[in-house]
């Protein structure tokens, strides 16, 4: 016999893992030790817990593999969560040096990138939960650099560029609204809609972002970069105007991962919007907005249920996106978070989304996921 949860001799020591068969002498060997009672979640069965296991008596069957990896997937998303904390402490030290001396040194940031590279090839299916990671009291300008870099390095990395090309597109990233700092906070914290003079005096902000990168001697490309990033491909950006082929490959990436990174942040006049809605937003303005051939790196990269991605599937249960696989853009991995019936269930294991009880039916709204929340 099998248990199909992991079983005790106490509060604290674990006897048998659920893929270990119950001995005759191990049973022997515990009445010689006068043991009279074991503790464990599962239950008796005849075969092992790797093949029947169920995700904790809630309604939802998985395999004892699917469990463990959605234990690992949430250890590894409060991992993220703290790395990205330290994002945010580097942002803010950075813009606030700036603002009191007037310096942003160029080796810093680039090693900070440089880790942030890193941390990209080890943690990516973490790293682009973007929804996961809000960032309380701390500036949106500090906030959207760091969100805007992290999507900016996968997007570089799914279209192949060199490392110091990486490098350089992550670094305008970082700076590609150091210009916003020089302006009244109100113009783009507002509820309200703006004024056309405060419309013109939001548009400066790329033109002094690349003034002040060339007087701190950063590369003509990032300044590039910097004052391009609010442009379209049909010309109706700013601050010049110009179209498509003028531009930077750094800008026209920025362009499309920065607005990513907004849509995925609180603003004071709305909640933030999912990955699934921020894709279809982002695909409206092909071609006339952005570039198309980035914007394809973009959905390869996050597919059409982006890494974080709260859904509801077909047999009833909530769920949210844990991996994605670019040949099967419709259909991640989820992380089952509650049962039919609405129930958090305590093991969450992740499953494919190709079976027709686990197919995603849609995504929640941002209220549904605010008290899913809650109740973790």
């Amino acid at each position: 016999m099998y248990v199909s949860r992991e079983v005790y001799l106490d509060d604290k020591y674990l006897l048998l893992s659920p893929e270990v068969p119950i001995s005759q002498s191990l049973i022997d060997r515990l009445e010689a030790w006068e043991v009279e009672a074991l503790y464990s979640d599962g239950e008796l069965t005849e075969k092992p817990a790797s093949t029947i296991i169920t995700g904790g008596g809630d309604g939802v069957t998985a395999p004892l593999a699917a469990v463990e990896e959605g234990r690992k997937d949430i250890r590894e998303t409060v991992e993220m969560q703290k790395r990205y904390r330290d994002y945010l402490s580097f942002a803010e030290r950075l813009f606030s040096n700036f603002l009191t001396s007037g310096e942003i040194p160029v080796g810093p940031v680039q090693e900070h990138v440089k880790r942030m590279m890193e941390s990209m090839r080890d943690y990516r299916r973490y790293m682009l939960r973007l929804g996961e990671y809000q960032a309380g009291s701390t500036s949106y300008v500090v906030d959207h650099a760091v969100k805007s870099t992290i999507v900016s390095l996968a997007v570089g990395h799914t279209m192949k560029l060199a490392s110091h090309r990486q490098l350089e597109l992550g670094t305008v990233a970082m700076l590609h609204e150091i210009g916003m700092v020089r302006l009244p906070s109100q113009l783009y914290m507002t509820d309200r809609e703006l004024t056309p003079k405060e419309k013109k005096a939001i548009t400066t902000h790329t033109v002094l972002g690349f003034k002040i990168l060339r007087q701190l001697s950063y590369p003509m490309s990032v300044c590039l970069g910097v004052l391009e990033c609010r442009e379209h491909m049909d010309g109706s950006g700013y601050p010049r105007g110009l179209t498509g082929d003028k531009l930077s490959v750094n800008a026209r990436v920025v362009s499309i991962t920065s607005a990513y990174a907004a849509m995925a942040s609180v603003r004071p006049y709305r909640a933030p919007i999912d990955g699934h809605n921020i894709m279809l937003n982002l695909l409206k303005g092909r071609g006339s907005r952005y570039d198309e051939t980035i914007l394809k790196a973009l959905v390869a990269t996050m597919t059409l249920f982006p890494y974080g991605t709260y859904v509801e599937l077909a047999n009833g249960s909530s769920a949210v996106v844990a991996d994605t696989d670019s040949s099967k853009p419709r259909n991640p991995k989820v992380r089952i978070v509650t049962n039919p019936s609405g129930a958090i269930i305590k093991d969450q294991p992740i499953v494919e989304t190709e079976g027709d009880d686990y197919q995603i039916k849609g995504v929640l709204s941002a209220e549904e996921i605010a008290r899913l929340r809650q109740a973790f």
